[in-house]
């Protein structure tokens, strides 16, 4: 539910920077996946995730700024290779670059920013 509200927003807010404006398809989707970002991140320590269970505040913000500044090379990298090498249509590639944009993002934050770490001590063996 978080992550295709962000969608919705990314790629909303791209279709009118970058197809209504007409601005640089590049920087429609440095914005649009920046401000998605910010909403995501609110909406996912409000909801989903358990914030500074790892981290401070300050590392947890850090953290989560550098792993989404990769996941903004990853999409701008799929969004000029699908649009400008395979010539897809914008929007087919601005929503295909997000699979794997997402795929970065959740996966680090999930497993190493909001992991618990309580869960890295707990042990799988049965005791006897």
């Amino acid at each position: 539910m978080i992550g295709g509200s962000s969608a919705a927003i990314d790629w909303s807010l791209f279709y009118f920077l970058a197809i209504i404006l007409d601005i640089h398809y590049l920087l429609a989707g440095t914005i649009s996946f920046t401000l998605a970002t910010f909403f995501n991140y609110f909406i996912g320590i409000t909801f989903l995730f358990d914030s500074t269970v790892r981290f401070t505040k300050n590392q947890e913000v850090i953290l989560v700024f550098l792993i989404s500044t990769v996941g903004l090379g990853i999409n701008l990298f799929f969004l000029f290779l699908f649009s400008s090498w395979f010539s897809f249509d914008l929007m087919i590639s601005k929503i295909m670059s997000s699979f794997f944009t997402l795929a970065w993002n959740f996966s680090m934050r999930n497993y190493y920013v909001f992991r618990d770490p309580t869960s890295d001590n707990k042990s799988t063996s049965p005791t006897s």
